[in-house]
């Protein structure tokens, strides 16, 4: 899909440009632009995939607001930058931060030795990112790339990451792990390097003065400072170690942390990574008492300060992590949290089943599958299977076959494309969920040399269409497939 059939470039008196892209009502990248203006909590697929394409299609210009018209109408607008909130620990009031897509005043030492790459580092979303090749070979670390699956790793020793380009999760050593996501610049990967480093058995601290990342060989790590977002969970899961070995390697009496506050991360924990349980859950139908509708330009910060909440708790009612902004037109809580069911637990089915839980797509299944996701597709009458992957969607799951042989598979379910739905199963991150496949191709395309233009649409309990035309029967016949896939 190109976004940039028509735009408009302003030129601001700030300096700087306003980027203005405009969607016709009829044409298929118009779903698109009104998922922008709808979406939910999750907020790093359609706008972070949105952000990167103007990063390259714009690499020199600096870009104020991106405004979506749909027709005459706005539907939407943005900054296109994380908001301050999300912050990496790399990043200081040291160090010179602007609105332009790449800051490159930033040096990276390795052992104390500033490092001199071909292609330049940079801070972007107040993360540094290297050239993943580069910064391998000055390490002696051995790097490679598959470009079939788009992945790209790298080893040093008996330590080893893998992640597919793009996508905010990467394997250490076989263990899933949220990663801020790559960014690919004329055909280089740029990854985060104090996730790359430390993972690899590296220190990473920041010279403000110097404007310089440094990067030291060294023991594993004993000290982690914390993030904006960051919760006792989220840090017990990067180690591979549990909640409560977490809270009584620091004396914590309650699940509270700040950022800026310097945790001690358990010897034995951080050098053999385990999975780390889920964190309790905070069931609930209803709203809390203080809610608020975001407006433009808002961050968790700004909201905090109107609020006199926290920002790290705002996000955290909203099951947001730090690499997620909010949206303006969102509803979010703000005294308690948003209304949430835990029916399923990451981890509790070891292989795809041809049964899946009914899980409420609002309450829950929003919050377990997220845009970029791939996951596994099973039939539920044949027992055929196929990967595919989450496009988008904010009603219900846009979906895309992964391979041309997903493709055949998904088709041969059909036998021709038509709308009428399959019951399934998603099986997601050790979870088997009940689900209902449409079998058309429509609008958007992203996935290329698949075997078929355009993504197929996905219900669990409680979806609804993107569309108000939608007949209620084509939904009622998606309701229907969720509760055989159920076995109901």
């Amino acid at each position: 899909m190109d976004l940039f059939k028509s735009y408009e470039l302003v030129e601001a008196e700030n300096g700087g440009f306003d980027l203005i892209l405009h969607f016709d009502k009829g044409s298929m990248d118009a779903e698109f632009a009104g998922e922008l203006s709808k979406s939910g909590r999750d907020k790093d697929g359609g706008k972070q995939n949105l952000v990167q394409g103007i990063l390259e299609k714009f690499p020199d210009l600096k870009i104020n607001t991106v405004k979506i018209m749909l027709g005459a109408a706005l539907v939407s607008s943005f900054i296109p930058v994380l908001p301050a909130y999300a912050q990496a620990a790399e990043t200081s009031a040291g160090t010179t931060q602007t609105q332009s897509a790449y800051n490159y005043n930033i040096k990276v030492s390795v052992n104390g030795r500033v490092k001199t790459f071909q292609n330049k580092p940079f801070i972007y979303n107040n993360i540094t990112y290297v050239p993943i090749s580069e910064f391998g070979r000055t390490i002696g670390a051995n790097v490679w790339w598959n470009s079939s699956s788009k992945t790209v790793g790298i080893k040093l020793n008996d330590k080893s990451i893998a992640f597919v380009r793009g996508n905010s999760v990467a394997r250490v050593n076989g263990v899933k792990a949220a990663m801020p996501a790559s960014l690919s610049i004329k055909g280089v990967t740029y990854a985060p390097l104090r996730f790359i480093a430390e993972n690899l058995g590296y220190k990473v601290t920041l010279n403000s003065t110097a404007r310089t990342v440094d990067v030291s060989k060294g023991t594993a790590q004993t000290k982690y400072t914390v993030s904006g977002g960051d919760s006792l969970w989220s840090i017990a899961k990067k180690f591979g170690i549990t909640v409560d070995a977490l809270k009584r390697a620091n004396n914590l009496t309650s699940n509270n942390i700040l950022p800026g506050q310097t945790l001690n991360i358990p010897k034995a924990a951080a050098a053999t990574p385990a999975p780390a349980p889920y964190p309790a859950p905070a069931s609930g139908t209803k709203w809390p008492a203080v809610t608020y509708v975001v407006q433009p330009g808002d961050t968790a910060t700004s909201i905090s300060k109107n609020f006199g909440v926290p920002a790290a708790d705002i996000i955290k009612y909203n099951y947001m992590t730090s690499s997620q902004w909010f949206e303006a037109g969102d509803k979010i809580a703000i005294s308690g949290y948003a209304p949430r069911a835990y029916t399923v637990t990451p981890g509790q089915a070891k292989a795809p089943a041809r049964r899946g839980t009914p899980v409420d797509w609002v309450l829950e299944g929003q919050y377990l599958v997220k845009r970029n996701a791939s996951f596994t597709v099973v039939d539920v009458v044949t027992g055929k299977q196929f990967k595919a992957r989450m496009i988008g969607g904010y009603n219900h799951i846009d979906i895309e076959p992964l391979t041309s042989a997903d493709t055949a598979t998904m088709k041969s379910l059909f036998g021709t494309w038509k709308w009428s739905p399959r019951a399934v199963v998603i099986y997601f991150n050790g979870m088997n969920l009940a689900a209902s496949l449409s079998g058309m191709p429509h609008d958007v395309d992203t996935i290329t040399a698949n075997g078929v233009n355009g993504h197929f649409d996905v219900y669990m309990k409680n979806s609804s269409s993107h569309s108000s035309t939608a007949s209620s029967a084509y939904i009622q016949e998606h309701n229907n497939m969720v509760m055989k896939a159920a076995g109901q």
